[in-house]
C-alpha cells in the first residue's frame, strides 16, 4: 500500500469530485443541445472510476487516502445526481432516501473503524455490483431526460433490482462490520 497520497488514482478520484457540480448543472439545464454533453460527462466520470481502481491495483498504488477518496467520490456522485433527479425527473424519493441512508451508514462505519485504528475495509463485491446498478439506473434516467425517449419500463425494473441489491449489500456490510468489531473485542479481551 502506497504511503504517498499524491498518486494518479487519488488525483482521478479528486477530479471526479470536482466534476460532480458540472454533471448536476447539466442535468438541471438539460436540453437537446446539452444532452450529448451530459451523457459524455456522466460516462467519462464512470470511466474515471474504473480507471482509478484499475491503476491502483495494477501498479500497487492503493493508499488509505484512496480507500476513503474513491468511495467518497462514488457516493457523492450518486447522491448529488439522485437528489437532482428526484426534482428534475421524478426519481423515487423513497429509493433516493434508502440509498442515502445506506451510504451514510457505510461511511459512518468506515470512519469508526478508521478512528479505532481497525483499518479501512475494501468494498465488497456486492457493494460494487450495487454501485454498478445505481450507475446503470442513473444512466437510464439521464437518457430518459431526452424528450424523444421513453424508458419507463426499464426504469421500473431497475428500481426494483437496485433496491434488492441495496438491501443485500446493507446486510453484507453490516455483517462485515460486526465481524471486525467482534474480532477487535476478542483481541482486547486477551490482553
Amino acid at each position: 500500500m502506497s504511503k504517498n497520497w499524491l498518486t494518479l488514482p487519488n488525483l482521478l478520484s479528486l477530479l471526479r469530485l470536482l466534476l460532480v457540480p458540472f454533471v448536476v448543472l447539466l442535468i438541471i439545464k438539460v436540453n437537446a443541445r446539452l444532452f450529448p454533453w451530459l451523457l459524455a460527462l456522466y460516462l467519462f466520470m464512470i470511466f474515471l472510476d474504473f480507471l482509478d481502481g484499475y491503476i491502483a491495483r495494477k501498479f500497487a498504488l492503493t493508499s488509505e487516502l484512496g480507500m476513503m477518496l474513491d468511495p467518497l467520490a462514488d457516493k457523492l456522485l450518486i447522491l448529488a445526481i439522485l437528489i437532482t433527479l428526484v426534482f428534475r425527473a421524478d426519481f423515487p424519493l423513497w429509493l433516493a432516501g434508502a440509498i442515502f441512508i445506506r451510504d451514510f451508514l457505510i461511511l459512518l462505519a468506515s470512519f469508526l473503524l478508521f478512528r479505532e485504528k481497525m483499518g479501512i475495509k475494501p468494498s465488497l463485491m456486492v457493494g460494487k455490483a450495487t454501485f454498478a446498478l445505481f450507475g446503470l439506473l442513473i444512466f437510464v434516467y439521464i437518457v430518459d431526460l431526452h424528450q424523444g425517449i421513453d424508458l419507463e419500463m426499464i426504469k421500473r425494473f431497475l428500481i426494483v433490482l437496485s433496491f434488492a441489491f441495496l438491501v443485500w449489500s446493507w446486510f453484507e456490510y453490516f455483517r462485515v462490520y460486526q465481524e471486525v468489531i467482534h474480532a477487535r473485542k476478542k483481541i482486547d479481551s486477551h490482553r
